[in-house]
């Protein structure tokens, strides 16, 4: 269930389409069929802060592109959606924001 309302996904599909997210992702990470292999949705997000895309973003954009806006816009990502998982419960652990059979290049 998505917390953003629909004014909102139109101003970041604007800025940053769901597509793009999915080019910044599709060199960097990879689908496997291992469901062993899970990638936190905060660490793909900490490597998209780094990026030059992410350098020419405005304040107002970044603003847009918080953490917690860029995991729901992935969760919703229809390349993404039946892999995502809000928490997995790992060595007796939670582990939230979870993409399984993902995995860093």
């Amino acid at each position: 269930m998505s917390t953003l309302c629909d004014c909102c996904k139109k101003k970041m599909n604007v800025i940053v389409s769901l597509d793009d997210i999915y080019d910044f992702i599709k060199p960097r990470y990879e689908r496997t069929a291992d469901p062993k292999d899970k990638i936190q949705a905060k660490d793909m997000y900490n490597e998209f802060v780094k990026t030059e895309a992410w350098v020419l973003l405005s304040k107002k954009e970044k603003r847009i592109w918080n953490k917690r806006n860029f995991i729901n816009a992935l969760s919703e990502n229809f390349n993404f959606r039946g892999d995502f998982k809000e928490r997995v419960n790992q060595n007796g652990t939670t582990v939230r924001s979870v993409f399984i059979n993902w995995r860093k290049k």
